[in-house]
């Protein structure tokens, strides 16, 4: 089993949670979490401790992700060589796999504590914890893997961890009084008088007050980092208790479904960014069957025969074996369609052949042993009733058919789950193996959607957002690819059902006047609402019901329904096509070969002195020793190191055995993969100039270095970055600006804004009552409701020479950039105008618009523009310059 490179997601996740650990060394967790999340931080039940969440939905590796950010945290937070973490799971069959993948070579989660901290990693079960020797601890990475049960006070069965053990005496008698006291401050972890006369073996004798020899309090010494998968069953008094009992350093939690009031995320996932690299199918091509459960079967049984076709074909272009598999849900043993009814009719009336049909059931298991993505293994449709087993996967899961009503229907958020996965998360060549399919016995798409709607949300970790781009007619899509057009098909309106107060006459009055339509189901009143919710109309609707619980659902609905209008009403979702977007590249010569432009193409043409005497200092950095630790000093702020912050070191930091080169060494093992571009020798040339620098003309001990290691590797990689960024500016501005290369767009290697390939983080979606009619795709990235860039979108959403937009994402590959001297630049807006071309749209504060990067940016839009023989338009826009407001400038750089 191979490694697997994070994606920009869980790269981005980690980037925060390393930005938040930094900032909580000097700020305090609360003002670092407000600062970077833009919401208030819940302290209540952990105070000081860091107690953070990444909130991953289903299918988007959140194990993997745990497992990196071991030694982020490690890092950023403890500045720790060799951190105790203790990963909790919520069950002991989660526990067992997760075990077994962290201590497995070759596995992908193994693989990602050994990249930062080589074989050595432990990884062990609490059980193997009083085998370990003292002596290890503190010297090499501990991982535990246990489940939270296990700490839970309130499980009789499990509270040995607490127990008083005579296997961890070695362990406690070497531990000074001092460490020890922090364990008086937990609860419930010294000896009481009523243990001491209850204890019949003598071994308790004299010990009353004093720290027992537990497990638990073993790992509270050693302030673990605690990792929290499936966080959102620990939220509670009891969980709590346990947790604090382990005196942890800080707390990373990850779950798809926080609780939003108990839940500090501080990165949130969407469906977008999950589909845009490769890791789950968007969108899911729904289809209700009004006539019964033998249309939707049948419906699924053709469904995954053309998908095999096409995935044959997949196969054949070099994009590996895939088999779809169709996941039926049937009805349980009392109703109309139990399992072996439904294999009956498979194999009698589709004559579907026996071996294609497996069930997997509480009492049926006949998956068990059987490799379903194997080449040689028949399966193409499993069924089931309710939960599968936990942890079981199907990986060419395509096709959902549940014959139960999605309103009553359990679990079937677990097989949807499974039918999202992308096979080996790589993208598949043939369009309709990038879906998944869904198949439900239900009378109306609205009905159908709305209630896999809710399934989304509520128990996948997904949002109203998220869904706005995740559920499509499948009417309106293509099966088999074809050189005739698609037919027109007019979408199912979407229609959304509320609760109706008849006692508020004139509410009603006014919904109806509205166009919210007023009717019955099963005896009550109803209002049906189609069609795009405004303010206006939410606020009638929230007033039919009382208290905040229900009028915060009410808005939770019209929310969902608006991201489903937008979902049909966007340009990507009726099938438009958006202009291809060059990228700019360069000739070294004028008839030489043509190369995308990119800063590092410059930097190659760049002599980069990393050895004169400005280059080895690190101005800003600063460390003065005292008596009981040390402290840092930054240009703005400073972090207070007590000396045992750092006391697991890598190399022997008492004076008189760290050198110079032990150093060195270290610094070199933490930053070549952060320097890919400086070889070996560059870098332990480099590094020991800076620490010679350090030491013998600035006169800073070597322990105080070595003690401050960590912060001394940020700034040597942000000094680094500083010195390319100079390097760059100038030959950037001779080879690009002034075109000592020959400068054009690329129109080999454009941009193409796909649909359903615009990753938008969770955390930074427009999410503000303004419709925009002519944005792509359904959602928006990073908008505010109000303000001048605001503003600037409506104009361009307004203007009648644009056909339609894009609010540019800040990351590629789906975001427009172009090169800069400092590496690459995202603007603002894209679009493509009626006529054809192409505009690229950068709003600018007025503030700015004299700033020399922004006048270098200005340069490179309108050197790409210059030369695309009028295929291209760039502008930077301001509230108001030469006598021209927002609107005037967009004309006149429209016509």
């Amino acid at each position: 089993m191979s490694s697997l490179v994070l994606k920009s997601y869980q790269q981005a996740a980690l980037d925060a949670l390393a930005t938040f650990a930094r900032a909580a060394q000097r700020k305090g967790a609360a003002l670092a979490f407000r600062e970077l999340a833009g919401r208030g931080y819940n302290a209540d039940a952990f105070g000081e401790v860091p107690c953070v969440c990444l909130r991953i939905p289903t299918g988007g590796g959140k194990t993997l992700l745990a497992a990196h950010a071991v030694a982020t945290l490690a890092r950023e937070w403890q500045a720790n060589d060799a951190p105790v973490a203790l990963w909790l799971v919520p069950s002991d069959t989660i526990r067992s796999q997760t075990l077994k993948a962290l201590q497995t070579p070759g596995h992908p989660y193994r693989d990602a504590l050994q990249a930062h901290y080589g074989a050595e990693v432990r990884v062990c079960v609490l059980e193997d914890l009083a085998t370990l020797a003292p002596g290890d601890w503190g010297q090499q990475v501990i991982v535990v893997v246990a489940t939270i049960q296990s700490f839970r006070i309130d499980d009789t069965g499990q509270r040995n961890v607490y127990s008083f053990s005579e296997n961890f005496e070695r362990h406690f008698s070497g531990c000074d009084a001092q460490k020890l006291r922090v364990l008086h401050d937990l609860p419930d972890a010294v000896v009481t008088p009523a243990e001491v006369a209850a204890d019949r073996s003598g071994v308790l004798q004299g010990r009353a007050g004093q720290p027992r020899w537990s497990l638990a309090n073993w790992l509270a010494l050693h302030e673990p980092l605690l990792i929290v998968d499936e966080a959102h069953n620990t939220k509670t008094d009891k969980s709590f208790t346990a947790l604090k009992r382990l005196n942890p350093s800080a707390i990373l939690e990850l779950t798809a479904t926080p609780i939003a009031l108990k839940t500090n995320v501080l990165y949130h996932v969407s469906a977008q960014e999950l589909a845009a690299q490769s890791m789950i199918k968007l969108p899911i091509a729904l289809t209700e069957h009004p006539q019964g459960w033998q249309q939707a079967v049948f419906a699924a049984v053709q469904n995954q025969r053309a998908l095999e076709g096409e995935a044959l074909k997949d196969e054949a272009a070099g994009h590996g074996y895939v088999r779809p598999i169709v996941l039926f849900q049937a009805q349980n043993d009392n109703d109309e369609v139990p399992p072996e009814v439904l294999r009956r009719h498979l194999q009698d009336e589709l004559h579907i052949p026996a071996e294609h049909i497996k069930v997997a059931t509480g009492d049926t298991r006949e998956l068990e042993g059987l490799e379903l993505a194997a080449r040689s293994c028949p399966v193409r449709f499993i069924i089931t009733v309710q939960a599968l087993r936990e942890g079981w996967d199907c990986p060419f899961a395509y096709v959902l058919c549940s014959l139960q009503k999605l309103c009553s229907a359990t679990a079937v958020e677990q097989l949807l789950g499974r039918v999202l996965r992308m096979p080996y998360a790589s993208p598949r060549g043939r369009e309709a193996l990038m879906r998944a399919y869904a198949h439900v016995c239900e009378a109306k798409f609205s009905s159908a959607a709305s209630e896999l709607a809710d399934r989304l949300i509520h128990n996948m970790g997904f949002d109203a957002l998220d869904v706005a781009s995740m559920v499509v007619q499948q009417s309106l899509l293509p099966i088999f690819e074809s050189n005739q057009p698609l037919a027109h098909v007019t979408p199912a309106l979407v229609a959304t059902d509320f609760v109706a107060n008849i006692a508020n006459a004139p509410a009603l009055e006014r919904l109806a006047a509205a166009g919210v339509e007023v009717t019955q189901r099963d005896d009550e009143p109803r209002l049906v609402v189609t069609g795009h919710i405004s303010a206006e109309v939410e606020a009638l609707l929230v007033a039919q019901v009382r208290g905040p619980n229900k009028q915060e659902a009410v808005r939770g609905k019209v929310a969902q329904h608006n991201a489903l209008v937008a979902a049909q009403s966007a340009p990507a979702s009726r099938g438009e096509r958006f202009a291809p977007v060059p990228g700019l590249a360069y000739r070294a010569t004028p008839q030489g070969e043509l190369f995308p432009l990119e800063r590092e193409a410059v930097l190659e043409t760049v002599e980069l002195d990393l050895l004169t005497p400005e280059a080895v200092q690190l101005p800003g950095f600063q460390i003065v020793e005292q008596s009981n630790g040390f402290e840092i000093y930054l240009k703005d702020a400073h972090i207070k190191l007590r000396a045992a912050d750092a006391r697991q070191l890598a190399l022997d930091d008492s004076a008189s055995s760290v050198t110079e080169q032990d150093l060195v060494r270290w610094l070199d093992q933490s930053l070549f993969q952060k320097l890919p571009d400086l070889t070996q020798g560059q870098r332990s040339s480099y590094f020991s100039a800076v620490v010679s620098h350090l030491v013998h003309e600035r006169g800073l001990s070597l322990v105080a270095l070595a003690r401050a290691r960590f912060k001394l590797a940020q700034d040597i990689e942000a000094r680094i970055g500083d010195l390319k960024d100079k390097a760059a500016k100038a030959s950037f501005r001779q080879l690009v600006l002034q075109e000592g290369w020959t400068i054009e767009p690329d129109w080999t290697r454009p941009l193409v804004f796909e649909a359903n390939r615009y990753p938008v983080p969770a955390g930074s979606r427009y999410s503000g009552r303004y419709e925009f009619r002519k944005h792509f795709y359904p959602v928006l990235a990073d908008l505010k409701d109000d303000g001048e860039e605001f503003s600037c979108a409506q104009q361009l959403d307004r203007h009648p020479k644009v056909r339609h937009w894009v609010r540019n994402l800040v990351t590629a590959p789906c975001g427009f950039s172009l090169a800069t001297s400092r590496g690459r630049f995202f603007p603002d807006f894209v679009a493509e105008l009626v006529d054809g071309r192409v505009t690229v749209v950068e709003y600018k504060g007025a503030h700015l618009l004299n700033d020399p990067y922004e006048i270098e940016k200005r340069q490179v839009g309108d050197l790409w523009a210059r030369n695309s023989q009028g295929r291209c338009v760039f502008g930077q826009v301001a509230l108001q310059r030469d006598g021209l407001g927002m609107a005037g400038q967009l004309d006149a750089l429209l016509a």
